[in-house]
């Protein structure tokens, strides 16, 4: 097959969403498919980077975006490349709800190709709310035209049949982990990792962007009397210099580390070096940090927000608290610290619930649907 992904964002911004059209893409080359994939300098620092581009055999076509909006997007050169290449594509899969490029691609695709639509979470965010609620009924609908689209969690049907889509259009999809990769990291490698960033205590470890919306302030509160080191591994999306001020106010300077531009290996030792993992977040679309950290064997502690109650089951595989509660979340984070038959629970049941989550399977799915909708 010649496949065609389409996602507003990519290298080298590489959040969930980005991450996922990535690891699909290499799989789908791994089994022998071409992948090209469609995109624009949105979200990306560097405004500079080039028009055509290759990242381990797949074909990057980029184009400037024009128009910011919010985040929402305007490329009209990546539009105007589609109407002239689509015809070299069996199948295209655009990524991202309310996101310009993968949106009106939909109305140019239409009756010409096979389309698949994944939201990424983006569907059912109760974030800028009164905007979202707008480009629902307006723009939004048009993701019905897609043949088939895809749903991280139960969240996305409601979401869908709002924006009538019908309900034999929708397919389960989840996002995937390497389950394989946490178990690479030796004791040395996790020492030396330790040392370098002095993680000479138990670790609290965040991974993510370093955003307001994903609730680190309120994990400041809740460690400032505890005992741990609490390591954020990931870039700064306009909120650092915020939280660098509320850690000094806090006096936590040296109880707070930051780790950013980690590799593969180090991402994974880093997992492996903590006792806890958080993700405090006001919403998530899926949440696939909370799976990866379940993969490495760490106890979990995650918002009552968007899809994180989905991935957690409270006291079964790991602890849900209620956004916002500082002293609950501190609470559970001792709980977690102390309590060692608790966390061999959690670390059990997380590990057999991450199974469910492998790459290899998610990609053999995808790529029977691909098939499916090209057969038609």
């Amino acid at each position: 097959m010649n496949i065609l992904q389409i996602t507003s964002s990519f290298f080298p911004v590489m959040g969930g969403q980005e991450k996922v059209v990535y690891e699909l893409s290499k799989g789908l080359i791994d089994n022998g498919h071409k992948v090209t994939i469609l995109t624009t300098d949105l979200f990306a620092d560097n405004k500079f980077l080039p028009n055509k581009e290759i990242l381990d055999k797949i074909n990057i076509i980029r184009y400037k975006n024009n128009l910011f909006l919010g985040g929402y997007g305007y490329s009209s050169g990546a539009i105007n490349w589609l109407k002239e290449n689509l015809e070299y594509y069996n199948v295209v899969h655009c990524h991202g709800y309310n996101r310009f490029l993968s949106e009106f691609a939909i109305k140019i695709i239409k009756n010409k190709k096979p389309i698949i639509f994944s939201p990424h979470g983006f569907i059912h965010t109760k974030r800028n709310y009164l905007f979202k609620k707008i480009h629902d009924w307006t723009i939004g609908r048009i993701i019905k035209e897609a043949d088939i689209c895809t749903a991280l969690t139960k969240l996305d049907y409601n979401e869908y049949k709002k924006l009538g889509v019908e309900k034999n259009k929708i397919i389960d999809l989840s996002n995937g982990v390497h389950l394989n990769k946490f178990s690479k990291i030796n004791f040395n490698e996790i020492k030396k990792f330790k040392k370098k960033y002095n993680l000479n205590k138990d670790v609290l470890l965040y991974v993510g962007r370093i955003h307001k919306s994903k609730g680190l302030q309120y994990v400041l509160e809740a460690i400032k009397n505890l005992e741990i080191k609490f390591l954020i591994v990931g870039k700064d999306a306009g909120y650092k210099r915020n939280l660098k001020r509320r850690i000094k106010k806090l006096k936590l300077e040296e109880k707070v580390i930051f780790a950013e531009n980690l590799n593969e290996k180090e991402l994974v030792t880093a997992f492996k070096s903590s006792k806890i993992f958080t993700l405090f977040s006001e919403w998530e679309g899926f949440g696939i940090v909370v799976i990866e950290a379940l993969a490495a064997g760490i106890p979990v502690v995650v918002s009552d927000r968007g899809a994180l109650p989905q991935l957690i089951e409270n006291n079964v595989n790991g602890l849900i608290v209620k956004f916002k509660d500082i002293e609950k979340l501190k609470e559970d984070i001792e709980k977690l610290l102390s309590n060692n038959k608790l966390r061999n629970k959690f670390i059990k049941n997380g590990i057999n619930f991450s199974k469910n989550y492998s790459w290899e399977s998610i990609i053999r799915k995808i790529e029977k649907v691909y098939i499916q909708q090209i057969r038609k």
